[in-house]
């Protein structure tokens, strides 16, 4: 199987139907294979336990760092309470392989909903490569401006690639 994708890697993403062709397995084998493949990537990506709350942006990818994984973009905030004890990780959209459209009103809608004192955005680039487009800095500059207005701060914006993350506040960006 391996010859045949070429990596793990390509293995883990392969389609239910290209699995069940190359191995010959039955459709429930081939889910069953699916599963095990789904539980050993999270079991391989899982850290020291659940982050309990949000230090830096280090944090921020150990507990998001499944979205490395996914073929389109997935844009989330992570809600914090006064403390930087994480709420609730509200999925806020999902977008293409290239793009994601976010508006600040998705973004606060879910903080205000869960009370949350400040908030951390983040989003996957599926290419692997996490610098910041030109569109994420917008984006940004944008939430930064409404979260003071609501006084729901955010903290950081989060841009993960494979096994690697851009933090905006870091690199002076917002």
């Amino acid at each position: 199987m391996l010859k045949r994708f070429g990596s793990l890697r390509a293995l883990g993403d392969a389609s239910f139907t290209d699995l069940r062709d190359v191995t010959g397995f039955e459709d429930y084998e081939v889910l069953r294979a699916q599963a095990l493949m789904e539980l050993g990537r999270r079991v391989g990506g899982a850290g020291k336990g659940p982050v309990e709350a949000i230090a830096s942006a280090a944090d921020v990818m150990d507990l998001l760092d499944h979205l490395r994984h996914e073929k389109r973009e997935h844009f989330v905030a992570v809600l914090l309470d006064a403390k930087a004890s994480i709420l609730r990780v509200a999925q806020i959209h999902i977008g293409t392989l290239t793009m994601s459209v976010v508006g600040a009103r998705e973004v606060f809608r879910e903080a205000i909903r869960d009370g949350a004192a400040s908030i951390v955005v983040a989003h996957n680039h599926p290419s692997g490569d996490p610098t910041p487009s030109p569109e994420d800095i917008e984006v940004t500059r944008s939430l930064l401006k409404v979260g003071e207005l609501l006084d729901i701060p955010v903290l950081d914006h989060v841009i993960i690639g494979e096994r690697r993350y851009v933090s905006l506040r870091e690199k002076g960006l917002m």
